[in-house]
């Protein structure tokens, strides 16, 4: 059992070695609303919204694009909550892992 569990360790630590490093422009918004609470693609998400949904279980996600892609850790992405950002990460499983995250100014369009 214990080398089953230390295999199973070595893959997902090796796979996540392997994650190419990128840069993605978008709104910080959660994983339970996404993109359904605005009424048009150039409405940003409400921040009173994001952050209740957060506290009720959902989690910080980008929205990029027409997807939301879960933001890992979600300390770093909770201090965003609907604001344009820049994220630079690797993808794992449509997580982002940040290394980095900043505001975007005078954005109201998620880049594509």
């Amino acid at each position: 059992m214990k080398r089953l569990m230390v295999a199973a360790m070595l893959i997902a630590y090796g796979s996540s070695m392997n994650a190419e490093v990128k840069t993605w422009e978008g709104f910080v918004t959660d994983t339970h609303c996404g993109t359904n609470c605005q009424r048009t693609s150039s409405m940003t998400p409400d921040k009173a919204c994001v952050r209740r949904c957060v506290r009720r279980g959902s989690k910080y996600g980008l929205w990029y694009g027409n997807h939301v892609y879960e933001l890992d850790p979600q300390v770093k992405a909770g201090k965003f909550a609907a604001e344009n950002v820049r994220v630079t990460g690797e993808m794992v499983d449509d997580t982002i892992r940040i290394r980095s995250i900043e505001r975007v100014l005078g954005q109201t369009v998620p880049k594509q």
